[in-house]
């Protein structure tokens, strides 16, 4: 038979495990929303927002980017936490290995590819400043529509993109999944510890979406004056970005080659 003193002694560890517990949960908490906070002031991922934000054609499309940036981050911790990301890491070594030269060969085309397209920019720039040729206000109305065309798709894809870019020098990131690790947390437990992250992780960039909303005519009116800049300057710019782009890859693949 249990004595009184046997009950209250399994209350008591009943309550300490209890405590144990809501002081776990509690610090688990408090790191997650400290590392996110310092995370999400993420200037490149709001640089791209903001530039994407002038491009699309419904404002709220914006959100296949915002939440695209988020999903990514969350599977990414998913894989970091189970291991899969090292078993990826390791396929990806091995391609590299067994099919370098084909993987290199096909960075030296793409790096020619650019080069080429660079001098047929460049020629065509030439070509019809020397004939005189003016862009109509036609072909503007036309140029601004398509501008204002960015699909969600397209936009899902930037977002997955630049997400994984960004992972290489994510340390406020790493360091928060390397304290997960510390724990041996169930898989409902760590998908509410990373929706709680990349929740505040994005919050910047669903605010700033608001945030043109609010003051859509302000913005409007900071793109159209950025257009312009990149309209008188892009003759340089655009064949610039295409010489270093392929540049780069020609340079990169001819040095692995050796």
């Amino acid at each position: 038979m249990c004595t009184r003193r046997d009950k209250n002694l399994g209350v008591k560890s009943l309550l300490g495990f209890l405590f144990k517990e809501v002081i776990i949960i509690s610090s688990l908490i408090l790191t997650t929303i400290l590392a996110s906070s310092v995370d999400c002031v993420n200037p490149i991922a709001i640089t791209q927002q903001f530039i994407l934000q002038g491009m699309v054609k419904k404002p709220k499309h914006i959100w296949f980017f915002i939440l695209a940036t988020g999903i990514t981050n969350l599977i990414s911790g998913l894989l970091v936490y189970y291991g899969l990301a090292a078993i990826i890491g390791r396929l990806a070594k091995s391609l590299m290995e067994n099919y370098s030269t084909i993987i290199y060969g096909l960075e030296l085309a793409l790096g020619i590819a650019f080069l080429i397209a660079t001098f047929h920019l460049v020629f065509k720039i030439f070509k019809n400043k020397s004939s005189g040729i003016q862009i109509s206000s036609n072909d503007e109305e036309k140029l601004s529509k398509k501008i204002k065309s960015v699909s969600p798709f397209s936009l899902t894809i930037l977002g997955i993109t630049a997400t994984l870019y960004e992972l290489t020098s994510a340390l406020p990131y790493f360091a928060f999944l390397a304290i997960l690790l510390t724990f041996k947390l169930s898989l409902a437990t760590l998908m509410l510890i990373l929706i709680l992250y990349n929740a505040i992780y994005i919050s910047p960039q669903a605010a700033m979406y608001f945030l043109y909303i609010k003051k859509q005519h302000k913005f409007d009116k900071l793109y159209i004056f950025i257009k312009e800049k990149m309209k008188k300057y892009s003759s340089v710019l655009a064949p610039t970005a295409l010489f270093l782009i392929g540049g780069f890859l020609v340079f990169h693949s001819a040095l692995k080659f050796k």
